[in-house]
């Protein structure tokens, strides 16, 4: 086991830090409020999501803009954070001279919000519409390629997170529990990963300054590695209850109890500790999801990673049992064809495990993490998640 108290002790003299969104509201059926919400950032709004997003929200934000005084310019969603995406609508942001940039949706719509509010260097809110990851709290931004599904590109620190984060637990649990699922293996992560980089001794997310890139990196406060324990202990203790609710697209206590630690405490966990093994394998595996035509989420794929991490840490097998039955039970792939990678090729298997040695985060492990080890991990991974799900069986996966 890490010890976590040697780290407190060693790291005194250096300098930490803790950053978070500035507020955060949930609740059911809240969205008619929105207006209500933001009328403190001004009254001209640029307003973005998908074209299925937009069909779910718009009626509802329309109304609720008129009564509160805001004047917005809808835009659609082009289903990927790409530089391309992003300089598109910061420009009809700058033509429409707007006061606050509001993104609905998820992950990606939301940290494209993110870096067209900061490029603008006005307010940010984040409008998640499911809750399978926690980008809508974090000041990172996730770029990738055109066409959507794109391939990783760069991660954009801003100096900002969101400035309001609102979350209206109906919506999200009308979204299927699917999303909800993927963001608990997204949320699942955080703990381990924090506790590799503190005994790595490494920063977390935060920075002295930000422009042009973001320069002397902090150390973790220990709240930071402390929300990533209660994190992983609310998955264990709420999340089957919740995922079972989700299926039934009902708000129930351990939902909304969920919700707040998929968006919430994950993101306040992995922006304050820092990520490894798990997100660095899900880097890996966006270089041949093309190739293979699937889209697993982005949390079914660091579920996986999580499941690679604790191999590659040596971690004993009742440990990683442990988390294979409890991603098993909350609906998450727990080995390569349920995540639709199905007679994969080795040298694709290579070309993932090589993608995901060379990712910084990766060097968040205390030791050395060589390509070879990370393709023995992950076949490994893959050879036990199917031994399991061959004695478990459940419901066909998606």
């Amino acid at each position: 086991m890490i010890n976590t108290e040697s780290y407190i002790y060693s790291t005194l003299l250096d300098v930490k830090g803790f950053i978070s969104p500035r507020r955060y509201i949930q609740g059911p059926n809240i969205l008619q409020l929105l207006g209500r919400f933001v009328k403190i950032f001004g009254s001209r709004a640029l307003a973005f999501a998908d074209e299925d997003v937009t069909r779910i929200v718009r009626d509802v934000v329309a109304k609720s803009f008129y009564d509160y005084g805001i004047r917005y310019v809808w835009e659609i969603f082009r289903r990927e954070c790409s530089w391309e995406e992003i300089n598109r609508l910061k420009k009809i942001g700058e033509s429409e001279n707007v006061e606050m940039v509001i993104g609905f949706g998820g992950g990606k719509a939301l940290d494209t919000a993110k870096a067209v509010g900061n490029l603008l260097e006005v307010p940010v809110v984040t409008v998640p519409t499911i809750a399978s990851t926690d980008a809508p709290t974090s000041s990172i931004s996730v770029i990738y390629t055109e066409p959507y599904p794109g391939e990783w590109v760069e991660d954009v620190f801003w100096p900002r997170n969101p400035d309001l984060v609102f979350v209206d637990t109906k919506i999200i649990a009308n979204a299927g529990a699917r999303f909800l699922s993927a963001g608990m293996g997204d949320a699942s992560s955080k703990y381990f990963e924090g506790l590799a980089t503190v005994q790595a001794n490494k920063h977390n997310f935060v920075y002295i300054e930000y422009k042009p890139k973001p320069v002397e990196p902090l150390k973790a406060l220990t709240i930071g590695l402390e929300l990533g324990r209660i994190t992983w202990k609310r998955l264990k203790t709420y999340g089957r209850a919740a995922f079972e609710a989700a299926k039934k697209s009902l708000v129930t206590p351990a939902l909304e109890i969920i919700v707040e630690t998929n968006i919430l405490l994950s993101g306040l966990a992995f922006e304050n500790t820092g990520v490894a093994t798990a997100h660095a394998v899900e880097h890996g595996f966006t270089y041949i999801k093309r190739k293979y035509g699937v889209t697993p989420m982005h949390g079914e794929l660091v579920a996986f990673g999580t499941i690679v991490e604790l191999i590659l840490e040596g971690r004993p097998m009742d440990i990683i049992l442990d988390y294979m039955k409890w991603a098993h039970e909350v609906g998450l792939p727990i080995n390569l064809n349920e995540l639709g990678f199905k007679d994969i090729a080795e040298e694709d298997l290579w070309r993932v495990a090589q993608k995901a040695s060379e990712a910084y985060i990766i060097k968040n492990e205390p030791f050395e993490v060589t390509p070879e080890m990370l393709f023995n991990a992950i076949k490994y991974a893959d050879y036990i998640g199917t031994k399991f799900s061959q004695i478990f069986p459940r419901e066909p996966y998606g």
